[in-house]
């Protein structure tokens, strides 16, 4: 092989070498182009169903305390129903008695 065979040997080897790189540059700025929209996707499909299940646990706690606080109503209004009916018991035994102390019997 004559020294202008092995220069230009030499020359297609690292055009060869040259190509080979860009297209290494290439697949993997396309891998990294790919792995950043698929990041991005999962990322987005997270926050969507974080805020879905955010929603979903407001709601169910909003109807918990809702219901909490219509049985609480209920109880307290039984309360004052009790309340009221051991008050009028008790006012008409001190009217019974006061008019018992008033006729003298």
């Amino acid at each position: 092989m004559s020294g202008i065979e092995a220069v230009r040997k030499i020359v297609e080897t690292e055009a060869q070498a040259k190509h080979m790189v860009e297209e290494a540059e290439s697949s993997a700025q396309d891998i990294l182009t790919n792995a950043s929209e698929k990041a991005r996707k999962v990322r987005q499909a997270s926050t969507a169903e974080a805020e879905q299940r955010k929603v979903q646990m407001l709601r169910e706690t909003r109807e918990k305390a809702e219901a909490d606080a219509r049985s609480s109503d209920v109880e307290t209004e039984s309360l004052l129903e009790n309340y009221k009916k051991l008050f009028e018991n008790k006012k008409d035994a001190a009217t019974k008695k006061a008019v018992d102390l008033i006729l003298g019997e």
